[in-house]
């Protein structure tokens, strides 16, 4: 009964990459049948103003169907790294993936300082659970590595207000950054 328990929770071990995926590609499958979608000139959220309605429910389900594996994924590091992060990091990362799911819902040209925080709230704490996470693995190749990234996406937020370049190519190199840094984490610190 525990070894059955065990392997449904080790499920959850891959959902944030499988939730990335998906939702990657369902958005650029959405943005290609917009013909006045511009990547570099508008990010993903306000693909929005540009849906039908019956594409608005899918766009919405999109960061929510995300935000849902996500916070599965999150449930199986919780009980994976069970004492080895504070109640604080924990919270910090429930915020980041609830942020991501209601960002959606809150379009910037509807909702602008609404969006706008949860946009920060997002980008802020995953950011920082980066190397905090790191430090739960007691790998110092790994910290190392997250530190670096971090540097490299705080350099990649500020460069993309500073020129400009906050658009939906931004959001994705950010995500891939991100996913390298998951992916990595997955492989090397959450084994079965």
């Amino acid at each position: 009964m525990e070894n059955q328990h065990k392997s449904r929770i080790e499920l959850f071990r891959y959902n944030v990459i499988l939730s990335s995926l998906f939702f990657l590609s369902s958005l650029f499958f959405l943005a290609t049948g917009l013909p006045n979608y511009n990547f570099r000139d508008l990010t993903f959220s306000e693909m929005s103003v540009f849906l039908t309605e019956q594409q608005l429910y899918v766009f919405n389900f999109l960061f929510v169907g995300k935000a849902l594996l996500d916070l599965s994924f999150v449930f199986y590091v919780f009980k994976k790294f069970a004492n080895k992060i504070s109640l604080l990091t924990k919270i910090l990362w429930l915020l980041a993936v609830l942020s991501f799911g209601l960002i959606g819902f809150f379009p910037l040209h509807q909702f602008y300082y609404t969006h706008w925080l949860l946009a920060t709230l997002m980008f802020f704490f995953w950011t920082i659970l980066e190397p905090v996470m790191a430090r739960a693995t007691k790998s110092e190749g790994f910290i190392k590595f997250s530190y670096n990234l971090v540097f490299v996406q705080v350099s990649l937020i500020i460069a993309a207000f500073v020129f400009n370049w906050l658009n939906a190519v931004f959001e994705t190199v950010y995500f891939l950054l991100v996913f390298v840094w998951l992916i990595i984490f997955i492989n090397r610190h959450l084994k079965v």
